[in-house]
């Protein structure tokens, strides 16, 4: 029988992080990450000799601890400097200039 693993702490503080952000912005955020990831993983499996299956999307599940927190993680990070260049894009459209 297979044992998967799930990092609950991980997705918490990523749902931290998207807290303050409309259903919109986190849908635009969460989608540009993933697809960031996906084709990052696809280079790498591009260069495998033979080449694997391709990726479509994140999994879900892992096999090993390990991989599913270096996952999260490394979304987490993704997030926090998409969400930080959301919230600038949404400063420099507020400041308007007085005369």
């Amino acid at each position: 029988m297979n044992k998967y693993f799930r990092i609950k702490e991980e997705r918490d503080s990523l749902i931290k992080v998207l807290e303050n952000l409309t259903f919109e912005e986190k849908k635009q955020v969460l989608r540009k990450v993933d697809q960031s990831m996906v084709n990052s993983a696809n280079k790498v499996l591009t260069n495998d000799n033979p080449p694997s299956e391709l990726l479509t999307k994140l999994p879900t599940k892992f096999r090993s601890e390990v991989h599913a927190k270096a996952v999260q993680l490394g979304r987490t990070l993704f997030v926090r400097a998409e969400v930080d260049e959301l919230i600038k894009k949404r400063r420099k459209d507020n400041i308007k200039v007085v005369k």
